[in-house]
């Protein structure tokens, strides 16, 4: 190979590389672009005969009552947004049951055995609440609402939610993509540099055949 050919080679290399990361990236911003989910919001009803604290406007977790062996909160702990609004539905497992605030913020009141009851409580200032059920404090039946800007991180129902991450702002397949194109440009551009400066390698004479 003379130093003719590899200069048109090398600067199509760059040049295939360059329109492949600019191609990726495209696809990366059209595929993670602006999506609007639903939430679905609380709706201050409360079955079972207690009274509700009120639904808000924000998004609602859920929290199974009487979890696992009956007597667990599941999950123990979610992460919500001012406004949001949690709902703890009964399982029917493990007796009677209630919700109680330890700082008196939220009390689904006398404790109820059955499914289907439910309590909700809509948290509009920031902080940790923890709570426990009265019959079952002894047993390690307690959980805590974890109010915070940016809102939840923790799902309801049982399960966390899965953070997508371009949601955090960042399209990373296409931003790889493109740190992996330039390097291959500088090394390409590199390496003619080198070649055209101190000529062609020993193994590159001798023409083409």
């Amino acid at each position: 190979m003379n130093r003719r050919d590899f200069l048109l080679g090398a600067s199509a290399a760059a040049g295939g590389a360059a329109a492949s990361g600019a191609a990726a990236a495209q696809e990366g911003n059209a595929s993670g672009g602006n999506q609007s989910g639903s939430n679905t919001t609380g709706s201050g009803n409360m079955t079972g005969g207690n009274q509700s604290s009120g639904g808000g406007g924000g998004s609602t977790k859920t929290v199974e009552v009487g979890a696992g062996s009956g007597t667990s909160f599941a999950p123990e702990e979610v992460t919500i947004a001012p406004g949001d609004t949690v709902v703890w539905e009964w399982t029917g497992e493990g007796g009677a049951h209630n919700v109680v605030a330890e700082d008196g913020a939220f009390n689904s009141g006398s404790p109820e055995e059955g499914s289907g009851i439910t309590f909700e409580h809509t948290f509009q200032e920031t902080g940790g609440f923890p709570y426990y059920c009265e019959p079952h404090e002894a047993v390690g039946m307690v959980g805590t609402v974890v109010v915070q800007e940016g809102g939840a991180s923790s799902g309801g129902g049982g399960g966390e939610e899965q953070v997508n991450p371009e949601e955090m702002g960042v399209p990373f397949q296409a931003h790889f993509v493109g740190i992996a194109t330039i390097l291959m440009m500088v090394v390409s551009l590199i390496y003619t540099f080198f070649t055209v400066k101190y000529g062609e390698s020993p193994n590159a004479k001798g023409g083409n055949n």
